[in-house]
């Protein structure tokens, strides 16, 4: 798909379920990165709060509702394009993992579990655990 024909909804909640399965630490954005990423009509964050990522792009999809169509469009393509490479470099990392022994490291029934994690399913509990 590309980013014409993707709703921008799905792009929003594609990066933010890749930014809640990334580490639980909150990634700071920077303070200069975020204000220049921001209109002046809108509110510059405070000091004292870090802005996470996910702050970051629920505050620039809120923006970007707003600017002219050709602003809006080039909103759109930057969101569908850092959604695509997030995607992608999640699934180099599995490759990664994979390619240093994760299936000679791991169990079958991990293997199994993080498979079905990755379709959004969940294994039944078996009486053996």
């Amino acid at each position: 798909m590309t980013a014409a024909s993707t709703p921008p909804l799905h792009v929003l909640r594609g990066i933010l379920r890749l930014t809640k399965s990334a580490p639980s630490k909150p990634t700071p954005v920077s303070a200069a990165a975020a204000a220049t990423a921001q209109s002046p009509a809108s509110f510059p964050p405070t000091n004292d709060e870090p802005t996470t990522l996910r702050q970051h792009v629920m505050a620039q999809y809120r923006l970007s509702r707003s600017l002219p169509p050709r602003e809006a469009k080039i909103k759109r393509q930057m969101a569908h394009d850092f959604y695509l490479l997030k995607r992608d470099l999640m699934e180099r990392a599995r490759l990664h993992d994979l390619d240093q022994g994760a299936d000679e490291k791991l169990s079958p029934r991990e293997l199994s579990r993080r498979a079905a994690a990755r379709a959004g399913l969940q294994l039944p509990k078996l009486d053996s655990e």
